[in-house]
């Protein structure tokens, strides 16, 4: 079982690393400073956890990685679309989030500090299908050279996730019902910039 679960991760990771060489590549065939790539891990500490049928108020942890390739229109303003893997555990969810990102710089003398705002959808995996992903916060961008730098973030992750509940009845009948939990988390992050 065990060899089974490191081979699925791997086979995300092995995906996820494939994306990420093709949006390099993408990048660098259009050699463009306005169009870079964010690579990101997070690390999420649950705060709360919401559900039909409880609520859970402590060790909520789990991460996220995600790619984001984004586009400059000034200064100032980013925009860009992603995708990424999360992991949530206990109760333990593994989700596929794709999105879309916006950052603005609020201060005109340095684009460093900025504000962003992530919202999508999470793709569930067989015993989770997740649904609504919002996630915002302040970032602050060192770069080193035009297409390598590091980014840095703090923020507040909301995630939604939509199970299917099996309810036996004493005959023996089953009801399936459709339920809804709401993770809130802080999230720390740390990535490289493309």
């Amino acid at each position: 079982m065990v060899l089974y679960l490191i081979e699925c991760h791997m086979k995300i990771v092995v995906k996820i690393l494939v994306v990420v060489f093709f949006l390099l590549g993408t990048a660098q065939m259009y050699a463009q400073d306005k169009f870079h790539v964010h690579l990101d891990y997070n690390y999420l500490s649950g705060f709360y956890e919401k559900s039909d049928l409880w609520s859970i108020k402590s060790g909520l942890n789990g991460f996220d990685i995600n790619i984001t390739g984004m586009h400059d229109f000034n200064n100032r303003l980013s925009a860009g679309i992603g995708i990424g893997v999360e992991k949530l555990y206990d109760p333990a969810y593994t989700i596929f989030p794709v999105f879309v990102k916006i950052s603005y710089s609020p201060i005109k003398s340095t684009e460093k500090p900025y504000v962003f705002t992530k919202l999508g959808y999470g793709i569930g995996t067989g015993t989770s299908n997740a649904g609504l992903l919002f996630n915002t916060g302040l970032g602050y961008k060192i770069k080193l050279r035009d297409h390598f730098g590091f980014n840095f973030m703090l923020g507040y992750h909301l995630q939604s996730i939509r199970y299917n509940m099996n309810f036996y009845s004493e005959e023996g009948a089953i009801d399936t019902k459709v339920k809804h939990n709401y993770r809130q988390s802080f999230s720390l992050g740390l990535g490289f910039i493309f």
